[in-house]
C-alpha cells in the first residue's frame, strides 16, 4: 500500500494554496523528532515547487503520451517520494507525494478526484463568505478543509490494500 505523505494545491498563478504533510506528528516533545519533522514538510514544500516546473515544461506533454494519460501523472521520484500530479481545466494543480510503493492508477485517480471535489465544495460554499468577507485562499486554511482533506486520506489508507 502507497502511503500519502503530502498533498498540496497550486493556484494557476503557481501560488501555493494548501501543503499539508501526513508523515508529521506535530505532538511530540523530542526535539530531534520536531527538527525531523519540520525537515519533512520543507522536503514537501520543495518537491510541489519542483511539481510546477515539471507542469510548465514542455516534457509534461511528452509525460501524458508515455503513461498515456489524460489526467494524473506520475511527475518524478526523488528521494523515495512519488510524486503524482493533475491540472484541472481551470488551472489548479493538485499534487500529492506517495511512498516507495506503486499504487493501482484507477485507485490514485479517484483520489485525486476526490481531494478536487472537496476543494469545489470549499471554494463554491455559498454561506463561507457570511463571516466577514473570505477570499479563496482563506477558506483553504480552515479546520474543516483540513480535516476533509485528512479524510480522505485516511480513507485512502483503509482502502487501498
Amino acid at each position: 500500500m502507497a502511503r500519502i505523505l503530502f498533498v498540496s494545491l497550486i493556484s494557476r498563478d503557481d501560488k501555493p494554496l494548501y501543503i499539508q504533510s501526513f508523515d508529521t506528528d506535530l505532538e511530540v516533545a523530542d526535539e530531534t523528532i520536531k527538527t525531523q519533522n519540520a525537515n519533512n514538510f520543507l522536503k514537501y514544500n520543495f518537491l510541489s515547487h519542483m511539481a510546477l516546473d515539471v507542469f510548465t515544461s514542455p516534457i509534461s506533454l511528452s509525460l501524458k503520451e508515455q503513461q498515456q494519460s489524460d489526467g494524473v501523472l506520475l511527475l518524478f521520484i526523488q528521494d523515495d517520494v512519488s510524486v503524482y500530479g493533475l491540472e484541472t481545466n481551470n488551472g489548479l494543480k493538485i499534487v500529492v507525494g506517495m511512498g516507495d510503493e506503486e499504487p493501482a492508477m484507477a485507485s490514485v485517480k479517484t483520489l485525486f478526484s476526490n481531494i478536487h471535489k472537496r476543494y469545489l465544495r470549499t471554494i463554491c460554499n455559498p454561506f463561507s463568505s457570511l463571516g466577514g468577507g473570505n477570499n479563496n485562499d482563506d477558506l483553504l486554511q480552515t479546520a474543516s478543509f483540513d480535516q476533509g482533506i485528512s479524510q480522505i486520506v485516511s480513507e485512502w489508507a483503509l482502502t487501498d490494500v
